[in-house]
């Protein structure tokens, strides 16, 4: 457990002043991303925000989507991912490669990194949400198949846990 208070610490003021320099979208979407594989997926190597990722994370959001607004047209703004390319296109080459998955921890992964790579404001709201609920939906149909018939151990070294514990 951090040794600082949960609401204005230093973790979160060195944060912001990073989050302060983001001037473009290319930057932002850049810098959110990277940040997003590095402290808040489950494939994560580093817990050093463990009590301050989701507020950072939000804070990074914020300050992409005020340079979404400012440098994206409306139509560009609906339609397309920050990158340029079209949002639909992205998210209908994801939706047919988890189509085509039979593997539960396999679609797990292109679940968890969709969201790790498209999820708003990186990809417009509209698609991402329809996306999501696809793909959480076909993840659930290959996990639901005797997903709990197996003891908890044999889960765990099936999927590669580590179990990290927290003093």
């Amino acid at each position: 457990m951090a040794n600082y208070k949960v609401h204005d610490n230093p973790v979160r003021d060195a944060w912001m002043a990073k989050i302060s320099q983001l001037k473009t979208l290319k930057e932002g979407a850049a810098f959110l991303t990277d940040f997003r594989k590095k402290h808040t997926t489950p494939f994560r190597a580093d817990y050093s925000l463990e009590l301050d990722w989701g507020w950072i994370e939000c804070k990074i959001e914020e300050k992409v989507a005020m340079l979404k607004h400012a440098e994206l047209s409306d139509a560009q703004f609906l339609n397309n991912c920050v990158g340029g390319a079209n949002a639909q296109d992205i998210a209908d080459a994801v939706v047919a490669r988890m189509d085509d998955c039979t593997s539960k921890y396999e679609a797990e992964k292109i679940h968890i990194n969709f969201r790790t790579d498209y999820k708003p404001p990186i990809m417009p709201t509209n698609v991402f949400m329809d996306t999501d609920r696809l793909l959480g939906t076909k993840l659930m149909e290959l996990r639901n198949v005797d997903y709990y018939a197996m003891p908890l151990e044999e889960l765990r070294k099936e999927r590669g846990v580590k179990i990290i514990t927290i003093q």
